[in-house]
């Protein structure tokens, strides 16, 4: 399958096994199971956790919840800059690093 060019034309979904909680604050945290046959060894030789607890950041967070209401990188983009402007600038490369790593890891998926 061919990228689109345009990162605009990407939408994307949660990965419905990922578990996640929102804080008190309103930051959100995922809970992923570590499985496979690499994570059960390297659980037991060295001792690492068979679930691990990602927290997100305030801008990570309000991606993760759009992700719940919006599917469409550019919604989500103008979510992210109503609220937090300047801050989240600049704002496509942070959107394609954070859709880039959360699709490698698979806690999204691309529809």
């Amino acid at each position: 399958m061919l990228k689109p060019k345009n990162i605009f034309d990407l939408a994307y979904a949660r990965n419905p096994a990922i578990s996640w909680r929102q804080d008190e604050e309103g930051l959100v945290e995922l809970t992923v199971e570590n499985k496979g046959f690499f994570n059960r060894l390297v659980q037991k030789v060295f001792n690492r956790p068979a679930i691990s607890y990602i927290k997100l950041d305030a801008i990570g967070s309000l991606v993760w919840l759009q992700l719940g209401q919006k599917d469409d990188v550019l919604s989500i983009s103008e979510a992210v800059k109503e609220k937090f402007g300047q801050e989240a600038e600049p704002l496509l490369q942070r959107l394609g690093q954070f859709f880039n790593i959360m699709e490698q890891h698979q806690l999204i998926i691309r529809k």
